[in-house]
């Protein structure tokens, strides 16, 4: 993935931290922490088989660019399928873009239908592509990001995106950390 698009890696690496850090907010142990984390890293493998020049344009995707970015989600698990994930990672790497409402893709799953791990990962996925930096747009503050969260009601899992609070004030608070101690 580094290799292809530092962007993309950056983003499954952020969201692997996120889903790790939320899994431990949650309670998981271990084993489960770990198969969270690693779903979370493999999300967008798929984008690999996108072209470089749509994945980073600055611009908005027109509809043509749109559908073939949406392969993503399918093309990673067709990758992956067969060489030993479980079932849970997989799908994850295909469901990862639905929404509860089934507004999502690629099969328009409808609420019971997208699974508790993919729910997670949906969660991590949409905060970290907010608080980053885009081709078309600047990072949202972690902040409204939040924010922005809790207004995808019927679209995320309204529980999980509350029990997602810590996990996000924890992430602000480091950052300002960060930013104090680039100041001295």
């Amino acid at each position: 993935m580094r290799r292809f698009d530092d962007a993309t890696h950056q983003h499954c690496l952020l969201v692997a931290g996120l889903a790790a850090a939320f899994g431990g907010s949650l309670g998981f142990g271990p084993a489960d922490r770990h198969r969270l984390t690693r779903a979370a890293l493999l999300h967008d493998v798929g984008k690999i088989k996108i072209p470089p020049a749509i994945l980073n344009k600055p611009g908005k995707l027109d509809a043509e660019e749109t559908a073939l970015m949406r392969t993503h989600a399918a093309l990673g698990y067709a990758m992956l399928g067969g060489n030993g994930f479980d079932d849970e990672i997989l799908a994850v790497v295909r469901s990862h873009h639905e929404m509860l409402d089934g507004s999502g893709y690629p099969d328009g799953l409808v609420g019971h239908k997208i699974p508790d791990l993919v729910r997670l990962v949906t969660v991590c996925d949409v905060y970290g592509a907010l608080i980053e930096r885009r081709p078309y747009r600047a990072p949202v503050p972690a902040e409204n990001a939040y924010e922005t969260l809790r207004g995808m009601t019927g679209r995320l899992d309204a529980h999980l995106v509350s029990a997602f609070k810590p996990v996000t004030d924890a992430f602000l608070l480091s950052n300002i950390s960060v930013l104090t101690a680039e100041t001295r």
